[in-house]
């Protein structure tokens, strides 16, 4: 294993889990270029990205799912259920479709360009969107509505599971946008979808003709290292910072990462692995300051709800 695994797997499991515990979303979308930077190949990098969410997500979301309500006609049973049940059933399927595809095309570069166009539509849905909170109520969801969702949760499953994106930032705009969702729900609900995806998904990751993929695992759990910290501290900030009436700016700035993570990419793809190394550290550096800045700058400057 490469020496800067040690260090770089715990750093970005940490920062990358902060921000995914903050947005309420996996962080797939940092792992798997940075995994991809350090020289594993496609199918390595998209089951450590989602494997690594594992034990760093299940404490707080065994906390938090309890809030999200499970009552008939809660967000629970009518969304979280659907979109579970459905993301959970064809993430199994996500790493046989990118075995047949990259044997097809033999090319991987692919799942890299997918991730782009992927990133694109959320950068854009993002800054064009506002999300429900505060005194805003929890619409009601009819039985049409659950049907949809369990589609939603269907078609999230099996990219997540390809790109090893966690599932959460596919499904964030889909409730904030879609189903008008409050923040205070969406971020506990992709929170516990992120750990479905990623416990049905990263799971077939590990299975190979050869036996258990222990290379993969142990890198995996390198990466988890930090994310166990980091995960519940980004949580943490996200309370305070929508606390103190910044729940807009929770929405609006996830496009900021979005943007940077797909500039990475593309360095990447075009063949410029050092400097996308040298700047995905510089963004990771940035996030942390950024979180812990604003958490700082939110609770001296409170804003009325």
């Amino acid at each position: 294993m490469d020496p800067a695994f040690y260090v770089i797997g715990p750093l970005i499991g940490f920062i990358g889990m902060m921000s995914g515990g903050y947005w309420g979303v996996g962080c797939g979308w940092i792992v798997v270029p940075t995994m991809l930077i350090l020289g594993c190949d496609p199918m390595q990098a998209v089951g450590i990205g989602l494997l690594q969410m594992v034990p760093s997500t299940i404490l707080t979301v065994s906390k938090q799912a309890p809030q999200i309500g499970w009552k008939k006609g809660s967000p629970g049973l009518s969304l979280a259920l659907p979109i579970g049940i459905g993301a959970a059933l064809t993430s199994l399927f996500g790493k046989s479709i990118n075995t047949k595809l990259i044997a097809l095309t033999g090319d991987a570069r692919w799942l890299q360009w997918m991730l782009i166009v992927i990133i694109l539509v959320i950068i854009f849905q993002t800054l064009a969107s506002k999300t429900a909170c505060y005194n805003d109520e929890m619409p009601p969801i009819t039985p049409g509505k659950s049907r949809i969702a369990l589609v939603m949760g269907l078609l999230t499953g099996i990219l997540s599971s390809m790109l090893g994106i966690g599932g959460g930032l596919l499904i964030r705009p889909l409730l904030t946008s879609g189903f008008k969702v409050p923040e205070y729900y969406t971020s506990r609900i992709v929170r516990l979808l992120v750990l479905v995806t990623t416990v049905t998904g990263g799971l077939t990751y590990l299975i190979a003709r050869s036996g258990f993929e222990w290379h993969m695992f142990a890198i995996s759990m390198l990466v988890a290292v930090g994310g166990i910290f980091g995960f519940p501290l980004g949580a943490k900030l996200h309370a305070i910072i929508y606390d103190n009436g910044y729940a807009q700016h929770i929405h609006k700035s996830f496009a900021v990462v979005a943007i940077a993570v797909l500039a990475n990419t593309v360095l990447n793809i075009y063949g410029h692995a050092e400097l996308s190394r040298y700047l995905m550290l510089a963004i990771a550096a940035g996030l942390v300051l950024y979180l812990a800045v604003f958490t700082v700058y939110a609770g001296r400057h409170p804003k009325a709800h």
